[in-house]
Parts: C-alpha cells; sequence; structure tokens
C-alpha cells in the first residue's frame, strides 16, 4: 500500500486508509506525487519566484572560537599530541572522552608519533586522569582485535572504560573527537578515505567543549561497556560480575594449566582457606560465595556442557608441592600452593564429577598454553580472561561478535587436541593413574 512506518501504529487510521485502497480511492503518497507533478507543471517563470518581499536585516554575528586547526594526517597527530599536552599541564585530573570511526592509519603506522603517544598518554593517566573510550565494533574481527590489542597495556591500568554501540551503521562521513571537558578538544568530520586531507580542530573553547561533551555523553548513552577491566586486586564488583557469570545457563569452555575453584570440594577449599586467610569473615564470605556458585554450577550441568581444557602438571611438579592454585578471589595475593595431598584430592573430586555427570568434561592438553591465561567462554553470555601474574588483571566481556570469537577460537582449540586426551575413559584412566601415583609417594 505503500504506508509510512507511522501510520502502521494507528489503528483508526489504518482502518480507513485500507478501505480508501479496497475503494481504489488516491493513498497518500500518490497524493504527494500528484501535488508535485502539478506544481512543476504550474512554473512558467522562475522570475515570479524572485518577486517576495525581503526584509533587510543585519548579518548575525557569530561567536569567535579559541580553535587552531591541523591539516591530514601528520597534522592529526600533531594535535593529538598538543591536546594530551594540554590534560598534562592540569592540576586536576578528569575523565578524557575518545571516539574515531576514521581510518587508524595515521595512529599505527608512524613508529616516531607511537612512541610519543604511549609515553604522553601514560604520563595521563598515572596523574589521575581516566579515559572513556567508545570503539567502533563494526570494523572486521580482526581490526577490531588490532585496537584492542593496541590499547591493552593502558586497559591494564584500570584507568579505561571500553564501550560500543550495538546500532552503530557505518556512514559515508566519519568522524574523531577527542574531548578534555573544560580544558580541550580535538575533533575532525570528514569523507571516509579522504582522512590525509581532513582539517583537525583544536579548541580551548569552554562553551564549544561543553557542547561536544554532551552530544558525546549522549551517544555514551547508547552504547554499552565493550568489557571491563579490573587491575590489582578484586572488588566487590568484580565479585558481582562473576558470580553473575556463573549464574548464566549455557555452555561453557573453560582453557587454563590449573584446576577450577568450581572442581574443587568444599573440604579442600576450607583446608587451603585454613591456610591462606586469616581473617574469619572474610573467609565465611569465600565460602559462601563459592557455595552459592558450585550450586549453580552443578544445576547447569544437569543441561548443559561444562569443558575443562587443562595441562596436567608432571608428578614430580606435584609431589614437590610446585603447583599454584587458581582462585580468583585469592588474586593479588602472594600464590598459594597445593600439597600433593591437596591435589590429590582436588583429582578425586573431578573424577567424582566425570563419572557422574555426562556433561562435566575434561579434555588434557599437552601443548603449551599461555601459563598465567585463564580463559572461560559462556555461550551467548561472555568471556572472562584472568591474568594470573603481574600485574593481576580481570577481563569481562559480553559482545556478541568478540564472544562468538572467543568461542570458536576454543572450539579450535579442542579440535586440535588428540580423540584420546578427549575420551572420557582414557581421561578416567590416567587421572586414576596420577593419584595412585601421588597417594603412593607423597604425604
Amino acid at each position: 500500500m505503500g504506508l509510512p512506518p507511522d501510520k502502521y501504529k494507528k489503528t483508526v487510521l489504518l482502518a480507513d486508509l485500507l478501505h480508501q485502497w479496497l475503494a481504489d480511492q488516491i493513498l497518500p503518497d500518490n497524493m504527494l506525487i500528484d501535488k508535485f507533478l502539478e506544481k512543476l507543471q504550474n512554473i512558467d517563470n522562475l522570475r515570479d519566484f524572485c518577486l517576495y518581499p525581503r526584509e533587510e536585516t543585519a548579518v548575525p554575528a557569530a561567536v569567535p572560537l579559541k580553535a587552531e586547526v591541523f591539516y591530514g594526517l601528520e597534522g592529526k597527530q600533531k594535535g593529538v599530541l598538543k591536546f594530551l599536552s594540554a590534560v598534562l599541564k592540569q592540576k586536576a585530573p578528569c575523565t578524557l572522552l575518545l571516539y574515531s570511526d576514521e581510518s587508524m592509519e595515521w595512529f599505527r603506522d608512524d613508529r616516531a608519533f607511537l612512541a610519543n603517544f604511549i609515553s604522553l598518554f601514560f604520563e595521563v593517566i598515572k596523574k589521575g586522569n581516566r579515559v572513556k573510550i567508545i570503539h567502533t565494533i563494526s570494523r572486521d574481527i580482526s581490526e577490531m582485535f588490532a585496537a584492542i590489542d593496541f590499547w591493552l597495556p593502558f586497559y591494564m591500568t584500570g584507568a579505561i572504560e571500553p564501550y560500543y554501540c550495538p546500532r552503530y551503521r557505518e556512514h559515508y562521513f566519519r568522524r574523531t573527537m577527542f574531548i578534555a571537558p573544560g580544558i580541550a578538544s580535538l575533533t575532525s568530520a570528514t569523507l571516509h578515505g579522504l582522512e590525509k586531507k581532513a582539517a583537525n580542530l583544536l579548541s580551548t573553547d569552554i562553551n564549544f567543549i561543553k557542547t561536544l561533551t554532551w552530544e558525546f555523553n549522549e551517544y555514551l548513552n547508547m552504547c554499552r561497556p565493550l568489557m571491563r577491566v579490573f587491575a590489582g586486586t578484586k572488588s566487590a564488583q568484580l565479585e558481582n560480575l562473576l558470580t553473575e557469570f556463573a549464574g548464566q545457563v549455557g555452555d561453557c569452555f573453560r582453557l587454563s594449566n590449573a584446576l577450577s575453584v568450581n572442581t574443587m570440594p568444599e573440604e579442600l577449599l576450607v583446608r587451603l582457606l585454613d591456610r591462606w586467610v586469616s581473617d574469619k569473615r572474610t573467609k565465611e564470605k569465600i565460602l559462601s560465595v563459592q557455595n552459592t556458585r558450585k550450586q549453580v554450577f552443578i544445576n547447569n550441568l544437569r543441561h548443559h556442557y561444562y569443558t575443562e581444557i587443562i595441562t596436567l602438571p608432571s608428578p614430580q611438579e606435584i609431589k614437590s608441592g610446585q603447583v599454584p592454585v587458581e582462585m580468583p578471589e585469592l588474586a593479588g595475593t602472594p600464590v598459594l600452593f597445593y600439597s600433593p595431598k591437596e591435589y590429590q584430592l582436588h583429582l578425586e573430586h573431578i573424577l567424582h564429577l566425570l563419572e557422574s555427570y555426562n556433561n562435566y568434561r575434561l579434555f588434557l592438553c599437552h601443548r603449551s598454553f599461555h601459563r598465567d591465561i585463564s580463559l572461560t567462554v559462556k555461550d551467548e553470555t561472555g568471556v572472562i580472561i584472568i591474568k594470573k601474574d603481574p600485574p593481576f588483571t580481570f577481563f569481562t566481556i559480553n559482545q556478541p561478535n568478540m564472544t562468538n570469537a572467543f568461542y570458536c577460537y576454543l572450539e579450535d582449540f579442542i579440535n586440535g587436541i588428540p580423540l584420546k586426551s578427549r575420551d572420557k575413559l582414557e581421561v578416567l584412566s590416567l587421572l586414576k593413574a596420577l593419584c595412585h601415583d601421588i597417594g603412593k609417594n607423597g604425604p
């Protein structure tokens, strides 16, 4: 019928229009076209349109803008360095607001500029400034990871909050906004592909910066966190995120060189905490949280796969007490190691899970994984990455494309593991033999 979308919701109007259509009457779009063609036909002399009287008015005066212009890619580099230098001169810290969907060529292809930028940006962060950055997620996954790879050292300071807009659409015109509220702004807008000739405007005009800040925040309201980064020891917010992640249903993969706290028996958890946590209230809180997560873990096993891919330590490492415990609750504290008996208790509980739940799978990987990294991916939920050695860092991601990328990565990783190391009976046999070996010689 050619109706505009805003007419669909108006039932009475829709009924009238349907009646017109069935009666072969003229519809709104057709009426507009008829009106346009009629007006076109009736234009006899363009001079008629010049006969309307025009009032004599003064030319409006604009507000002068305090700004400098830098042209092209080199100009953008100079503008960025001057922008950061202006931030660095301030006594009080602020939150920088960064966004760009322009080509990153200016940013990553000049090593001399990169060295200056990285040094200056770290100085800005050291002074207590924070950063909110909106990434363009529509870029292909390789470009997206290239951007994250560049920002990774800054993420690990805990000063960066990365976001993305789930409704972003690419446009012919591209834009960059670097804003330090109350201090300076660097902006540019250009046709895609013409960044080499773009004008980059560096301004210290307070009202202009206020307008840009308002615009950025309006866009930020449409965005979601791309990832959450927790540096150093854990926080209450991280604890809530870990509990929320555990509570989401779905198939889950975990890749690590250590056994999971999810598969640890309660008696062993109590034993480890008695050895490592002196404060009774802290110990009780950790036990309570872990018992809740453990129950959720068991409930999830009834309907969804939980697949762990681990590299077992050698018997010599186990017997010499060199195997670290992976427990997020103790992140940032000195490393806690299993005694041989404690590691045996953990393996025996894993044997119980393997024999009791068809959806619990343990795959043994003999090729080395990143030693101090733990990666957990839950289908349609998100990703948790833990860097277990200094600087201790937790990353949580729930952006769908990135979650899917990590999920596919682990599926491919599993396909590279020999079938024998994925066979439940073979794994059971190997674990039982290892437990027997530890029990025979260990304390």
